[in-house]
């Protein structure tokens, strides 16, 4: 992994001085935008959808992306 920063090109591996076997690893993921805030994403074969509350101008019809990011901690 490597951390970009746009300005001034600065790079950063956090894995530079790793000694001892590593695991590489990628993950292809894609998003859209279906509708307001009502988005899409994809990655291998599963696809999942997640919406904001209509106080945040969504739909309210999907979790939002924080309830899957508390879900992913839990797992």
């Amino acid at each position: 992994m490597v951390i970009r920063d746009p300005r001034d090109n600065v790079e950063y591996d956090p894995m530079a001085g790793r000694r001892g076997p590593t695991r590489l690893s990628s993950i292809e993921a894609t998003a859209e935008v279906v509708q307001d805030q009502l988005k899409r994403g994809k990655a291998g074969r599963w696809e999942v959808i997640c919406d904001e509350g209509a106080s945040l101008g969504g739909l309210d019809v999907a979790p939002t992306p924080l309830e899957y990011f508390a879900l992913a901690v839990l797992f």
